[in-house]
């Protein structure tokens, strides 16, 4: 199960991916799914939202949304995570 992460802004997106890659944390920067309509158009994909949140929140980076990734054949389907 993977999460997605959207940003408000191309600049916060970049910034996050760099921050957690300096923390040592993976994580793959994707464009925006066409099931998610906010955010920037850049998406970061990642395997713990709470771990990547937390350290995001300690270096001021806000976070617009959270996603949970679903395969469902033959789509991917993205649910809000709230909280």
């Amino acid at each position: 199960m993977s999460y997605i992460l959207t940003f408000a802004n191309t600049h916060g997106a970049i910034f996050a991916e760099k921050t957690l890659l300096q923390a040592g944390y993976s994580v793959g920067v994707m464009p925006l799914p066409s099931g998610i309509k906010a955010g920037c158009g850049i998406a970061l994909r990642v395997a713990d939202h709470l771990v990547a949140k937390a350290l995001l929140q300690e270096n001021n980076i806000v976070v617009a949304a959270v996603y949970q990734a679903s395969l469902n054949s033959p789509d991917t389907v993205y649910s809000e995570v709230l909280g």
